[in-house]
């Protein structure tokens, strides 16, 4: 064999092979692992040229994959207001949100009728209640227009310039799949939108540039990431994206899914699967329902809530019927695109499975599998369904810790405490994978790692001890699962010759520590294709 660019020694590299083996030094060579093994055999290849890095005991693990993030909000959202609550970020009450915005405002100087944006906003886990209607949002800003997004992203508050823009005159009719809230005993709109009332306003989000860009990426390779997506973008950021990659090679892997609202385009564009410096068009995404904290996940079961907009008898709510579900997957099967569909409550998985028994029927079959994302609050024998359709769940178990209280609240214990469940996936041979959705949840993999093992909520309750996993099973959620579903394990996921020398540095054992102190490993250094791209002094 040739001599190694690179060996990295004396530490534990948790290969994730399929006989899950540890061993203790790595060599790489052109980008690749070209030997693995103990550290006296290993570091015998080094030649003059090689640089042998002693990793001091520390833990190695496969570059982490996040199974399904957003980085073209994320990029739209730097310079935003955030307010993220307690124990991500430090909004507490309505004071601190809008003392933030004024601070946005000020920082970026924004001139009057132009748009405020804060992104992150979740009531339900601030002091006060956190209610804020456009009034109280046209008092502070008479002058500009203010968006507001909700943690789940699928709705928010503006105020009453924006809802003027966007129509919503008094007595407007909610939209099809949509929800406008209303001041108590009125029909006037109150800024409240969810779903379909609110995805058209998401045009009006900011744009961002190769410099916002290019401080995302940094942001997950300083999480140990190494292949991440960007899970729902129009044709328009696919082709920037693919621009940054065709003017230098990406310091980590991106994979775009084109929104189902731009497959034809992307069909004539003949991009699916082609891979220029680093970006990959990897297929559609469907958002067939809403947010299950939100109460807008689409649920053949009520909510124990009611609606956002106080509606009784309140199912959520869908983005996508059934017919229009069906003709996007069957056109995205005839057509080479992977599958990729939001779907949170048990009804969106209903409509998605049969969408896919559809499109069989019609003769369209998919040459990848279908990935339901989230997976959230589902029944059991769903799991059997994607058995049975060749489905992979990406699953969301983070949502277990932040949101699990208000999952309580919304549907009871035992729909709550099934949330995610990655336990009675993985018991029926499925092979899930773990995301971060972010800007949703913090891309942290630690954290994702920590919950799936944990299933713990902020407010302390465990959230189906049935359904939590080994560290490494969660492990390999957030990394060959994760190259499976993306048709990408035969180069990544795992420490084995020949495949990618992607790879992260921990500074500490997630098979060896207790359980609650996975969430605080850090990351030391992460290696792309062998080359350093983040590292710091002593964890992140």
């Amino acid at each position: 064999m040739e001599t190694p660019d690179l060996i990295l020694s004396n530490a534990n590299f948790i290969t994730v092979d399929d006989s899950d083996t540890i061993v203790q030094a790595v060599a790489v060579t052109a980008g690749l692992i070209s030997a693995v093994g103990n550290a006296s055999e290993i570091e015998a290849l080094a030649g003059p040229g090689t640089e042998v890095v002693d990793l001091g005991g520390r833990t190695v693990v496969p570059g982490f994959i996040d199974a399904h993030s957003h980085i073209s909000i994320g990029a739209s959202y730097i310079g935003k207001a955030d307010l993220q609550t307690p124990p991500v970020g430090n909004t507490l009450t309505v004071k601190d949100v809008m003392a933030k915005l004024h601070d946005v405002v000020q920082a970026n100087g924004t001139a009057p009728g132009d748009y405020v944006f804060a992104w992150g906003y979740y009531p339900e886990s601030m002091s006060d209640g956190g209610s804020i209607t456009a009034g109280m949002l046209d008092e502070e800003f008479p002058e500009h227009r203010v968006m507001i997004v909700n943690v789940s992203g699928h709705g928010g508050i503006v105020n009453s310039m924006v809802l003027n823009d966007a129509g919503y005159a008094d007595g407007v009719a909610d939209p099809e799949g949509g929800s406008i809230g209303r001041y108590p005993g009125t029909g006037k709109p109150n800024g409240v939108l969810w779903e379909q009332a609110w995805m058209p306003l998401l045009a009006n989000l900011p744009d961002y540039g190769r410099a916002e860009f290019e401080a995302m990426l940094a942001t997950y390779a300083s999480w140990g990431m190494t292949t991440v997506q960007d899970g729902a973008a129009s044709m328009e950021q696919i082709g920037k994206i693919r621009g940054f990659a065709q003017e230098a090679t990406l310091p980590i892997d991106v994979r775009s899914l084109v929104t189902y609202t731009d497959l034809d385009p992307a069909i004539d564009s003949g991009m699916v699967d082609s891979t220029v410096g680093g970006h990959t068009l990897q297929g559609v995404k469907l958002i067939v329902d809403g947010s299950p904290q939100g109460r807008t996940a689409f649920m053949t079961t009520e909510y124990r809530q009611g609606g956002p907009g106080e509606q009784e008898h309140w199912h959520g709510l869908a983005n996508m019927d059934q017919e229009l579900t069906d003709e996007v997957v069957e056109k995205a099967y005839r057509h080479g695109f992977q599958v990729f569909a939001h779907v949170n409550g048990d009804a969106a998985i209903d409509r998605l499975v049969a969408s896919h028994r559809a499109a069989l029927g019609a003769g369209a079959s998919p040459t990848a599998p279908t990935v339901p994302i989230h997976s959230q609050v589902m029944r059991l024998e769903q799991l059997d369904d994607y058995v049975a359709a060749g489905m992979e769940p990406s699953m969301f178990t983070v949502h277990t810790y932040l949101f699990g209280d208000t999952h309580l609240k919304n549907f009871g214990q035992e729909r709550a405490f099934g949330i995610s469940p990655m336990r009675s996936a993985l018991d029926r041979g499925l092979r899930p994978s773990n995301h971060s959705d972010y800007p949703i949840t913090p891309i942290n993999p630690l954290l994702l790692l920590w919950s799936s093992v944990s299933r713990t909520s902020i407010g302390g309750v465990v959230m189906g001890e049935h359904e939590r996993v080994s560290p490494l099973e969660g492990l390999r959620a957030l990394t060959i699962n994760a190259a499976h579903e993306h048709r990408c394990a035969g180069d990544r996921g795992s420490i084995e010759v020949g495949k990618l020398a992607d790879l992260a540095v921990l500074d500490a054992n997630p098979l060896q520590v207790s359980t609650d102190a996975i969430k605080d490993i850090g990351i030391v250094r992460t290696y792309k294709r062998g080359s350093l791209v983040y590292q710091g002094a002593s964890g992140h």
